[in-house]
C-alpha cells in the first residue's frame, strides 16, 4: 500500500540534497529528534511514491506499478491474448518484441526502480543516527521496498543462459563523488539478496500498517518469488509456506464478486496496493493503466484510450457464465470499439499489486506439485477462486487446470510473461501473414535490454545477449 502525502515530495528532494548536513546528525534535543523523524518519514513517503511512480520530474507517472511493470509484462506475451492498438511507439516495440536499449518505457522502469532503491538505502543509512521511535518499522519498510524493486528488476532483466542477474545496490548515492559503477550480480546472488531483504522485512513489519506495507505484503512477495524461481521442491515448499501464512492471517478476504477487487479504494483482498490520488495520478496524465485500458464514457475524466484489444480466442477460455468474462471484459466506445479489460477503469482508485487470489493460486499449485494439502486441497483453492466468478466447480484438478485458472484470474495484471518464462511456455499462433508459428517464451528476445545510457556510463555492465 502506498501513501497519500505526495505533496511532500518537493520537501523530500530538498532533504535529499542536504542529506549530509541534516540527516547524518544524531539528534541531541527533542526538537532535533522530531526533525530527524520527520526527515525519515519523508524519505519513506518518497520511496513509496517512486514505487507508485510519482515524485520525479517530467511527469513520468506511468512507471513501475502504475503502468509499465503491469502493461509490459502482458505486452511481452501478447500472442493469442491481446494486441496493442495505440500510437505510443515504446509499447508497440515491446508488443512486437522489437525493443531497443533506448526504449523510453524500459529506461524508466530501470531508472525508477533504482531511484526507489536509492531512497531505501538512504533510510537504512540514516536510521542509526535518527533516534526515531520504532526504528524497526522504518527499517522493515526500506528493506521491503529495496527487496521488491530488486525483484522486479531481476525478473525482467535476468538472463539464464549467462547466469547474469542485476546490480544489487546496497549503498545510497547522494553526491557526484559517491557514484559507484556496480556490475551485474549472478542470478543466484541476486535472489539471495532479495530474499534476505524480504525475509527480514517480513519479521520487522507489523501485521497492520495503515496504507504502507505489512509483514503479509513481504510474505506475499516471497510466495511469488519462490514460485517463480521454482528450482526444486524446497522453493515450492517456501512458496506454499508464505502463501498459506497470508491466507490464514485472516487480514484479507476474497471479494463476494469479481468486480469488487478492482476500481475501488476498499478491496478486501489487496495485500499490497498503490494509491492514485489526484495529485499523483498516472491514469489522468495520459500515461497509466486507465489511460491504455479504459474505453468507457463513464471513466472519470474520460481519460481512456482503449489501446489494448483483447483477443477473442482468449475471451473464449472463460465460461459464458464466468463473471470475469461478463464483468471484467467489455467493448468500449473509443478506438473503434476496443474490447478491453474492466480492471483499470477508474484512475482515482487503488492498483492492486498483489492480491489474495494469487495466494490461493500459489498454494494450489505448490500443493499440487508437492502432493500435499497444506491449508486446503488444490481443488478447494481453485474452486474458491472460481466461486467468486460464478464459474463451474471442479471435482478434481490437475496442474494444467491450475495454471489455466491462474492465467484467467491474473489476466491483465502483468504476470503473463513471468509465468510463461518460468514454465518454459511455447504456444502455437500465426505470424502477420497468417503463417503458423510457435512462440518460445524462453527466447532471449523476451528479456529486456539494459538501457544504453547506463551502459555508456557504467562500463562494468554487460548487455543481454540479444541486444549486443
Amino acid at each position: 500500500m502506498i501513501m497519500k502525502k505526495i505533496k511532500y515530495i518537493i520537501v523530500l528532494m530538498l532533504i535529499i540534497a542536504s542529506c549530509g548536513k541534516e540527516l547524518d546528525i544524531k539528534p541531541t534535543t527533542q526538537l532535533e529528534a522530531d526533525k530527524a523523524k520527520e526527515s525519515i518519514e519523508l524519505l519513506v513517503i518518497g520511496a513509496y511514491s517512486l514505487v507508485g511512480s510519482g515524485g520525479v520530474a517530467n511527469s513520468d507517472e506511468g512507471g513501475l506499478y502504475s503502468n509499465d511493470l503491469i502493461l509490459n509484462g502482458d505486452l511481452l506475451a501478447s500472442e493469442n491474448y491481446m494486441s496493442w492498438r495505440g500510437t505510443f511507439s515504446q509499447f508497440d516495440e515491446i508488443a512486437n518484441k522489437a525493443m531497443s536499449s533506448t526504449n523510453t518505457s524500459i529506461i524508466r522502469m530501470w531508472r525508477k526502480a533504482y531511484s526507489a532503491i536509492n531512497l531505501a538505502n538512504t533510510i537504512l543509512e540514516v536510521l542509526p543516527t535518527s533516534n526515531v521511535d520504532d526504528p524497526d518499522l522504518y527499517k522493515g519498510q526500506a528493506l521491503f521496498i529495496r527487496g521488491i524493486m530488486h525483484f522486479e528488476l531481476l525478473r525482467n532483466w535476468k538472463e539464464p543462459s549467462t547466469g547474469l542477474g542485476v546490480p544489487i545496490v546496497k549503498e545510497s548515492t547522494q553526491r557526484y563523488e559517491d557514484i559507484k559503477y556496480p556490475a551485474r550480480a549472478t542470478i543466484d546472488d541476486s535472489y539471495a539478496a532479495i530474499i534476505s531483504d524480504l525475509e527480514e522485512a517480513e519479521q520487522l513489519l507489523p501485521e497492520e500498517n495503515d496504507v504502507y506495507a505489512t509483514k503479509y505484503s513481504a510474505a506475499a512477495f516471497l510466495a511469488r518469488l519462490y514460485l517463480e524461481r521454482g528450482r526444486d521442491n524446497a522453493d515450492y515448499n517456501k512458496a506454499l509456506t508464505f502463501a498459506n501464512e497470508v491466507i490464514e492471517s485472516d487480514y484479507y478476504a476474497l471479494p463476494g464478486s469479481v468486480e469488487n477487487a478492482f476500481n475501488t479504494t476498499a478491496s478486501t483482498e489487496n495485500i499490497f496496493e498503490i494509491q492514485q490520488p489526484t495529485q499523483n495520478n498516472a491514469g489522468t496524465a495520459n500515461d497509466g493503466l486507465t489511460t491504455f485500458f479504459a474505453c468507457d464514457p463513464d471513466t472519470p475524466g474520460n481519460t481512456g484510450r482503449g489501446d489494448v484489444q483483447i483477443d477473442s480466442a482468449f475471451i473464449k477460455l472463460y465460461e459464458v457464465e464466468d463473471k470475469r468474462r461478463a464483468l471484467l471484459i467489455y467493448e468500449g466506445t473509443c478506438n473503434n470499439g476496443s474490447v478491453t479489460s474492466g480492471k483499470w477503469k477508474n484512475p482515482y482508485t487503488n492498483i492492486g499489486v498483489i492480491r489474495l487470489s494469487e495466494m490461493y493460486l500459489i498454494r494450489a499449485e505448490a500443493n499440487k506439485r508437492l502432493g500435499s494439502a497444506v491449508g486446503a486441497t488444490p481443488v478447494d483453492d481453485i474452486n474458491a477462486i472460481r466461486s467468486k466468478a460464478n464459474a463451474s466447480q471442479y471435482v478434481t484438478v490437475g496442474l494444467d487446470s491450475i495454471l489455466t485458472e491462474r492465467e484467467l484470474e491474473l489476466a491483465f495484471e502483468g504476470m503473463r510473461i513471468h509465468d510463461f518464462k518460468r514454465l518454459g511456455k511455447a504456444i502455437d499462433t500465426v505470424d502477420g501473414d497468417g503463417n503458423p508459428i510457435t512462440i518460445d517464451y524462453t527466447g532471449p528476445e523476451y528479456i529486456l535490454p539494459i538501457p544504453q545510457q547506463d551502459l555508456n556510463t557504467n562500463k562494468n555492465l554487460i548487455q543481454n545477449t540479444y541486444y549486443k
